[in-house]
């Protein structure tokens, strides 16, 4: 027997050999998913220099985080850690890591590597948007054993689980202590390692990130497919022609572009909950605007109900959106009555002109009034602008004359800090995304320190502003679940009832898809992007889109 054959030998046994036991990666991990997106944001792959969108697009392949996600309701859920619990006196979570988890080279995840990540996070070269509420929040953490860490905080953190989840920020991910403090943090940056299910191949700037699937089964779902190239794409066009030629299997779409994906032979996937489109009052609690239209309740609720939504998503959103619960709330958002609040809010939000001009009359504005409106969009969602369009339009059928002014976001951004001198008396356009923990958007939105402060602020703080005030200190510290609830309805009760805040419609997530190149699969309720969803993705053959 000649060398060369006694070489195929070996190779044929070696092969049988990784099969058995890799049988996963050998049997069914194949081809690659292409996926092109608009933005690679950073395109850092060290989760402390990047914060959400990219952890969430492109890092969330490799890396796991704390806590995860309720895959089907949408929300948090398991993730790194299986459960957590909060002490008694409310100033300790403690997190139960789940076992047998590892990194990519081997190396196995501890509680050591959940401590050193979030001490990373919180550093004073970390860009996570909460490392500075975190420095001030936690006072210690605890490696209890391999498997159990705690963090101790100054109060009550009721929220600190679901911040820690990649349903709401980036900080929660998880990184190789042992790893990072061998090799240094450039080293790590340019041969990043994670835990997650697709391993981490390279980084070309301006043009792709490249993975490989793990071999071993992954509880998060182990990748169907061999490779994973997320592509940068920046025109919208070209994403869509890609993926009807078959060159990308996915390609993140706007809703303006769903029919015409549609009528050319493609799937479009609409992702639930990711986000509201609304407008709101500024400054209109002020003594200044004591005799403002704006300043009457009656006139900011007439505008709403001018507002016909359902054609706004028939037409503006060719029908993948649906009609809104009140402000910054999901059908997936923690301590919420959705049902109770999805029955209030279709009856608020109808649409109603004649109950809108008997408002206006009552309230002293029978000929309608002039108001300034600034009309914007946030970055990827730019179909806001022909929504503000829309409801401008609608306001002039009711008598209201508008002076609307069109702003890019980089313009109108600043606008919003500081006196809001440009805006006050006035209405905007603005969105929320969707998240699971409702207070901290009510927060930064409407107490009277924030950086909005729409229902008051320090030195003009009215009934309502007071209101929320007291409610959201009560929020922040009650740990029993039903008080929770109870206490999140007296908040969004507040915020509904002076109309300063109002959602035009709830918004999805869009992507167009090959069916040829990949099977049917869902989006978690909430999550925008797919970082979390591609080792769920199957390949055609295994669950086609038409059954």
């Amino acid at each position: 027997m000649g060398r060369r054959h006694v070489l195929l030998l070996w190779a044929i046994a070696m092969a049988l050999t990784i099969a058995a036991l890799n049988p996963v990666a050998a049997q069914t991990q194949k081809s690659t998913l292409i996926f092109a997106v608009e933005s690679l944001s950073g395109q850092t792959m060290d989760p402390i220099l990047e914060a959400r969108p990219g952890n969430a697009i492109y890092q969330a392949p490799m890396y796991d985080s704390l806590v995860g996600f309720d895959l089907d309701k949408g929300g948090t859920g398991p993730g790194v850690a299986e459960r957590w619990e909060l002490s008694e006196d409310g100033l300790s979570w403690t997190f139960y890591l789940r076992p047998g988890q590892k990194f990519h080279n081997g190396d196995p995840l501890t509680a050591r590597d959940a401590k050193f990540s979030l001490q990373r996070q919180m550093a004073p070269n970390s860009l996570a948007s909460a490392a500075a509420t975190l420095r001030r929040t936690i006072t210690s953490m605890d490696v209890v054993d391999d498997l159990t860490f705690r963090v101790n905080t100054v109060t009550p953190q009721i929220g600190l689980p679901a911040s820690l989840s990649r349903a709401v920020a980036t900080e929660g991910a998880i990184m190789p202590k042992d790893y990072i403090e061998k090799v240094g943090e450039e080293e790590f940056r340019r041969k990043p390692i994670g835990s997650g299910p697709w391993r981490f191949v390279r980084s070309v700037p301006g043009d792709r990130i490249e993975y490989e699937a793990v071999a071993w089964p992954h509880w998060r779902g182990t990748p169907h497919f061999k490779n994973l190239q997320i592509l940068l794409v920046p025109e919208e066009s070209t994403r869509v022609a890609m993926v009807r030629t078959g060159e990308a299997a996915i390609a993140s779409i706007g809703p303006e572009t769903m029919m015409s994906a549609s009528r050319g032979g493609l799937e479009v996937l609409s992702v639930p909950g990711t986000m509201q489109a609304l407008y709101q009052f500024w400054g209109v609690y002020r003594p200044e605007f004591k005799a403002s239209p704006v300043a009457d309740p009656r006139v900011r609720e007439a505008l709403s109900l001018a507002i016909d939504r359902q054609q706004i998503i028939d037409h503006i959103m060719n029908g993948k959106a649906s009609l809104p619960y009140p402000f910054a709330a999901f059908g997936y958002t923690d301590y919420f009555d959705a049902p109770k609040w999805k029955q209030w809010a279709d009856k608020a939000y109808r649409y109603d002109p004649a109950r809108a001009k008997q408002l206006l009359a009552e309230a002293g504005y029978p000929n309608g009034f002039e108001l300034n409106f600034a009309n914007t969009a946030l970055p990827g969602t730019q179909f806001m602008v022909d929504i503000g369009t829309a409801i401008a339009d609608m306001w002039t059928k009711i008598g209201v004359r508008v002076k609307l002014k069109n702003y890019e976001w980089g313009s109108f951004a600043p606008l919003i800090r500081g006196d809001q001198a440009h805006l006050v008396g006035g209405v905007s356009m603005y969105r929320t995304v969707g998240r699971p923990d409702m207070p901290w958007r009510y927060e930064g939105s409407f107490a009277s320190d924030s950086e909005q402060h729409l229902l008051g602020d320090k030195t003009n703080c009215d009934t309502y502003c007071q209101a929320f005030d007291s409610t959201y200190r009560e929020l922040l510290s009650e740990r029993d679940p039903a008080k929770r609830t109870l206490l999140t309805d007296r908040l969004v009760q507040t915020v509904s009832d002076t109309w300063v805040a109002v959602p035009i419609i709830e918004g999805m997530g869009y992507y167009a898809i090959n069916s040829h190149q990949v099977g049917q699969f869902a989006a978690i309720p909430g999550r925008h992007e797919l970082g979390d969803v591609f080792e769920r993705i199957p390949r055609p053959e295994e669950k086609p889109w038409k059954q």
